[in-house]
């Protein structure tokens, strides 16, 4: 496969996977990517049973399903069923370009996770401690939080990550509530 063809069929399957791998899964994707990138890397007779057409598609499947058995199994499937699609379609020399391409995204992904957070009343700093540490666990890596508030909110929270908002307020609810009446 031709280098540059070979960045985009990885940089393909690395961005699906990544927008279907929860923040949590990101570290367990990372690691099993990385350990099919270091065997590419250093076996020869793996390298071989997937670029060898004689060997079937099945076939080369099964063999990196005993590889990774042996590394101690399967961890996502999201990540096995892509890892089966790229071997299926003899497609397994970009696994170490997959590797490195979904790394550098999950490594984006933590350096940009900057939150709005818009409370109903001022919070003290542990509140606000509380609260970036739950965040940090949910969303799989470090955040930078800017802390206001808005009494129009009546109680609870608002969320803003980019263009994504996660509001759980009450003012929010009950404009739900009246969008939904008014049906």
């Amino acid at each position: 496969m031709v280098a540059g063809r070979k960045e985009k069929v990885a940089k393909r399957y690395a961005r699906a996977l990544f927008e279907v791998s929860d923040p949590k899964d990101f570290d367990v994707v990372s690691t099993q990517l990385g350990a099919l990138s270091s065997l590419w890397d250093e076996s020869a007779d793996f390298r071989q049973s997937m670029l060898n057409p004689r060997v079937s598609d099945v076939l080369r499947v099964q063999v990196v399903d005993s590889l990774v058995e042996a590394l101690g199994g399967w961890k996502h499937e999201p990540t096995k069923r892509v890892v089966h699609q790229l071997v299926s379609l003899r497609k397994a020399t970009t696994l170490p370009s997959l590797a490195q391409i979904y790394t550098a995204l999950v490594s984006d992904y933590r350096k940009n996770l900057s939150l709005e957070v818009t409370l109903a009343q001022p919070a003290n700093d542990d509140a606000i401690a509380s609260l970036k540490g739950r965040l940090s666990q949910a969303l799989g890596g470090e955040v930078k939080l800017t802390v206001q508030s808005d009494s129009a909110l009546i109680g609870g929270v608002t969320i803003r990550l980019g263009d994504k908002l996660l509001d759980r307020s009450v003012a929010g609810a009950l404009q739900r509530m009246a969008s939904q009446i008014s049906r």
